[in-house]
This record gives structure tokens, sequence and C-alpha cells, in this order.
């Protein structure tokens, strides 16, 4: 699976901005060439890490072949509903 995760700043980089739009724009343009038809996007709101966006997109089978063999040793956490992908 590709995954970005993106956030918006204030122009003075004091603070993250609450712009899903701008965030998950910014996030299908840096997957794009990548990645299969298939994707996660979710707008983060809680109190900890608030205003990331995260947006995973399922590898293709030439992409997954690729992929050595080896143990799972994180979590990618939350994800949004799956949806066709966005281009």
């Amino acid at each position: 699976m590709w995954h970005v995760s993106v956030s918006v700043w204030v122009a003075d980089g004091s603070r993250k901005r609450n712009s899903p739009e701008i965030a998950e724009r910014e996030a299908v343009r840096l997957l794009r060439g990548v990645g299969g038809d298939r994707e996660w996007w979710i707008w983060n709101l809680n109190e900890v890490t608030p205003y990331i966006g995260h947006l995973r997109v399922a590898l293709t089978a030439e992409e997954y072949a690729q992929v050595p063999p080896a143990r799972v040793v994180a979590d990618a956490g939350e994800s949004g509903p799956e949806r066709p992908r966005t281009r």
C-alpha cells in the first residue's frame, strides 16, 4: 500500500490549519503515477494529532510483485472508507 500523510500550515508555520480539501488535493498529487484503482482517505480531527490527512492507495499487481517477503512490524493506523481512486 502506498501512503502519504499531509497537513496544511499557516504561512508563518506556527500552527496547522483545518483544511481537508487542500490536504486531500495535495495528497492525490503526491501519489500520482503509483498504485491501483482503490484508495482510502481520512482527515484526522483527534486531539492528539489533529489536522493530518492520510491517503492510502492500493498497489498494482506489478508493484506488489516487487515487494520482498517480510514480517509486518507496523500498522498504518486508521483509514477512511474505501473508494474509487481520485485521479
